[in-house]
């Protein structure tokens, strides 16, 4: 196909060259609805009913099962969720069918007209809950309430809905990370996700000092990428544990300190309270949760949901200081660990732009 491709770009014209393009991405999309049905017809499985797909990140997809059990409380069944991360669904009893991404036609484009397609063949629903979309270059459109109840609504969901992700442990995995028990879970730098965002970063030297607070009262462990700046004084686990691994040491420890992101989601997921550095560039009513303490900004730019680029340089972070994160630490050390708050919102049938409540600067 490359030298196909060779010869049509030194023969053809710009426009037939644009049109051979076209048709050549039309059928490759089509070959993959093909390939999707044929699993199907292998299994001599029920076709779903619903497709949900979100995209390639690990955090969004982890968002995706607050929405897979919203729609099996209301009795759907046969759902197919579409994604990459096969351990975030181990256990979990709330769709019918997962189905990874083919790394042939792993552009967002083409998986997406692929999932349409394959839905359309009999009638099914495709749903993609993206709950916030591009808006120029280094910006999303910031959603009106919290992201969950703004995808339980793209999937047509009504009626109470909990604000909270699931992650199933087995006995034997929260077992493994026993060790754990009371250890603080700590995260440098958010930098190496998959879609990294500068204006989430709070400053890795900012989390050493509370560290250097703590250390002669709690044991702390560090999680995250490998490529993340190193914190001294802690169990250093970075880039050495599985996702599920991830999970049951949170599940065990005593308290998660971090930033917006995957492992903030993680925690929740498996009942760790956190305190959460949040800065400005998203608001805890879009992205936190309720059992947490959320340490943001209400400078008047704030939530602006831009990813690196701040005429400010960041005032939003800046302004959160060592002790503003050691004294919510100390708060939250001093409440139950279980149970967690959840947080139900109820989505009308017209709810499309909730109204925004007002927060404090501190909340949780």
């Amino acid at each position: 196909m490359d030298i196909a491709r060779t010869l049509a770009k030194s023969v053809l014209p710009p426009s037939l060259r644009l049109s051979a393009r076209n048709l050549w991405e039309d059928v490759r999309d089509w070959l993959g609805v093909f390939a999707f049905a044929a699993r199907f017809m292998a299994m001599r499985a029920p076709l779903p009913k619903i497709l949900l797909y979100f995209g390639f990140a690990l955090g969004d997809d982890l968002l995706c099962t607050a929405v897979l059990r919203e729609l099996r409380n209301r009795g759907h069944d046969r759902i197919l969720m579409v994604s990459d991360h096969r351990d975030l669904f181990v256990g979990n009893q709330d769709f019918t069918y997962l189905r990874p991404l083919w790394n042939r036609y792993y552009r967002d484009g083409s998986t997406v007209a692929i999932c349409r397609r394959f839905v359309r063949i009999w009638g099914g629903r495709f749903i993609r809950p993206e709950y916030a979309p591009p808006s120029g270059k280094d910006r999303r459109r910031p959603p009106s309430r919290h992201v969950i109840a703004e995808m339980c609504a793209k999937v047509g969901i009504t009626g109470p809905a909990s604000i909270r992700p699931y992650l199933n442990l087995s006995d034997g995995e929260k077992a493994s990370a026993s060790w754990a028990r009371d250890c603080i879970v700590i995260q440098s730098s958010g930098l190496n996700a998959r879609h990294p965002a500068r204006l989430k970063e709070w400053y890795p030297a900012r989390f050493q000092h509370v560290i250097e607070a703590l250390q002669k009262e709690f044991s702390f462990v560090q999680l995250g990428s490998r490529e993340d700046p190193p914190l001294q004084n802690t169990r250093d686990l970075r880039g050495s544990t599985s996702l599920r691994e991830s999970a049951a040491i949170l599940h065990q420890a005593r308290l998660y300190i971090g930033l917006e992101g995957f492992l903030m989601h993680l925690a929740r997921a498996v009942e760790c309270p956190a305190v959460i550095v949040f800065g400005g560039r998203s608001a805890p009513w879009q992205l936190g949760y309720v059992c947490n303490i959320n340490i943001h900004s209400t400078i008047s730019c704030a939530p602006c949901w831009r990813s690196n680029n701040c005429e400010l340089e960041r005032q939003c972070m800046n302004d959160i200081s060592v002790a503003d994160v050691v004294a919510a630490t100390r708060e939250m050390m001093r409440r139950p660990r279980n149970p967690l708050a959840v947080e139900t919102v109820t989505i009308a049938s017209d709810d499309h732009h909730a109204p925004v409540a007002a927060r404090a600067r501190m909340s949780g």
